[in-house]
């Protein structure tokens, strides 16, 4: 869904009458309006608020330069929209307020008609500007997961290799040892079921590595989720555990398994960091049937049949803003070195993509349930 830009404006004029007039104009367009009359204030409102546009005169008193301070804002916010408001207009004060960083300028006296429209113009660069950046960062996150992926495929291949060595020489032992000496079949056997399970996860970081399209599959989760959780349980470390609550007839999916699985590991994992202390990751599966709403945000309309895959956990939670913000590209609370913030817009994109979304319950302190709605097939 494409970001609503932020409808607040700076206006930077001395002229404390004209301002004021301005501001009731622009607050009956539903703006919220902020004044300065200095290059002081000017600044410390665009470093306390999220301004979009500023309006600056031109000419200001106690010395300021008008130029001077569409500079020094889009020095703070390089992504602010700047107009400059003048009473002299000629080429020579345009080219000067465009050099300035301006993005256009209005003449005084100037009508509310062609304010609103430069404003409306103002605000669909903002627009256009927030998409394209947005588009940027989801290339570059596709970009890296595929470098992550391929590096992955190839560690895995290697050491799939080193694996199929050490099993064949673990079996032709088993074989010499026989019933003879039992303490050392015991141990012998134990290295095989290890040697086995790491084969298990190298397949994983194969899957993980390899093409979506080239793997969609149908999914038996009631098959799958249960060596999933099993696979978990090791994954997670000592002080946490899994539980899987799950009917015994689910719809099939229809995705590629390793996406499927790396998405549920990335809640897992979120789940676990919550808890800091410890505590049990709890994952539920349950169909579920959609008679008409909309999907997510509110981004497209949805119906039919679901499956619903929570993973909830009774850590931190998150507050309000923090929710609001979970899905975005490289947002994360994390300190720096635990995270990049891509494992849940990996998540959420691999639902969307498959006509899917996903959905946040959470309370400060209480905990997280992060679900994840993919589009199910009925098994007869």
């Amino acid at each position: 869904m494409t970001e609503v830009p932020r409808r607040i404006i700076l206006i930077v004029d001395d002229d404390i009458d004209f301002s004021e007039s301005l501001s009731r104009l622009l607050s009956l367009e539903n703006y919220n309006v902020l004044c300065a009359d200095s290059m002081e204030t000017a600044m410390q409102a665009v470093r306390q608020h999220d301004v979009a546009v500023a309006l600056v005169d031109i000419r200001l008193g106690s010395g300021n330069d008008g130029l001077d301070v569409v500079r020094e804002l889009r020095r703070i916010n390089p992504d602010l929209m700047c107009l400059m408001i003048t009473a002299f207009a000629s080429v020579d004060t345009a080219i000067q307020a465009l050099q300035a960083g301006a993005y256009d300028y209005l003449s005084k006296p100037f009508h509310s008609e062609d304010m609103l429209s430069t404003l409306d113009r103002c605000f669909e660069r903002i627009q256009l500007l927030n998409v394209q950046k947005l588009t940027e960062v989801r290339l570059r996150q596709k970009q890296h997961m595929e470098a992550i992926g391929q590096l992955a495929s190839g560690i895995a291949h290697d050491f799939n290799n080193i694996l199929a060595v050490l099993l064949s020489n673990l079996r032709l032992l088993e074989e010499r040892i026989g019933t003879a000496h039992p303490q050392f079949t015991e141990l012998v056997s134990e290295a095989i079921t290890a040697t086995l399970t790491g084969g298990e996860l190298t397949s994983r970081l194969l899957n993980f590595g390899s093409r979506p399209d080239d793997q969609e599959q149908t999914i038996d989760l009631v098959e799958m989720l249960p060596d999933f959780v099993a696979m978990l349980k090791r994954t997670l470390g000592q002080k946490w555990g899994a539980s899987l609550d799950m009917p015994d007839r689910l719809n099939s999916l229809v995705v590629s398994r390793g996406l499927l699985e790396t998405s549920l590991l990335n809640l897992a994992l979120n789940a676990r960091d919550a808890m800091e202390g410890g505590g049990t990751v709890a994952i539920t599966a349950r169909n579920h049937h959609v008679g008409s709403a909309l999907a997510g945000k509110g981004t497209h309309e949805i119906t039919g049949g679901f499956v619903a895959i929570s993973v909830t956990d009774t850590g931190t939670g998150m507050s309000r803003d923090v929710r609001a913000h979970a899905l975005e590209p490289l947002f994360t609370t994390k300190k720096r070195g635990d995270g990049n913030g891509l494992g849940l817009t990996m998540v959420d994109n691999f639902a969307r993509t498959h006509g899917g979304w996903i959905e946040i319950e959470s309370t400060p302190r209480q905990g997280t349930t992060m679900t994840l709605f993919l589009p199910g097939r009925f098994q007869a």
